[in-house]
């Protein structure tokens, strides 16, 4: 699956880039907690920019306990991976949680994100900060490439 000019173009005319950033409601359920729409601000001509999300500590703060199984991404707290993921059409993944913050952005189709609070469907362009919570992962009617990058986090504590 290859990002098309026409998702870069879709991107472009938005102006802004939509972020949805995951968390706890008050009954420990994953939810939405904020979704923004980022604008981009022009540094140059042709060159813009803009800030989604930026972290306050490092590594960043261990993840609310989960009640889905825990994936062991093996990623000490405060290293980095960065992975392309691809889920094919309609394809499903069990509900987990991992000890990472997760930076992730739809480079081409749809996928929704399945938290406790329902599924929020993303599109190309579309950027998510998982923080360690209960997903799944469902791929759109053509499927779905993420760009994720992982930041190990510590686990929660007796955990």
């Amino acid at each position: 699956m290859a990002v098309t000019r026409l998702d870069i173009m879709n991107l472009r005319e938005r102006g802004t880039v939509r972020t949805l950033i995951t968390g706890v409601d008050s009954d420990g359920r994953s939810c939405v907690v904020s979704e923004q729409d980022a604008a981009l601000d022009q540094l140059a001509p042709g060159f813009a920019m803009g800030i989604p999300y930026a972290t306050e500590a490092s590594p960043p703060p261990a993840r609310p306990a989960g009640n889905a199984p825990l994936i062991d991404q093996g990623i000490a707290p405060g290293l980095v991976r960065w992975m392309v993921v691809e889920l094919g059409p309609d394809s499903e993944t069990p509900m987990h949680h991992t000890d990472t913050l997760d930076l992730q952005t739809v480079l081409s189709g749809s996928v929704d994100l399945v938290l406790d609070d329902g599924a929020h469907r993303l599109q190309a362009g579309d950027q998510v900060v998982l923080a360690g919570v209960d997903h799944a992962w469902r791929g759109g009617p053509d499927g779905c490439r993420l760009s994720a990058v992982l930041i190990g986090t510590p686990p929660p504590t007796g955990a």
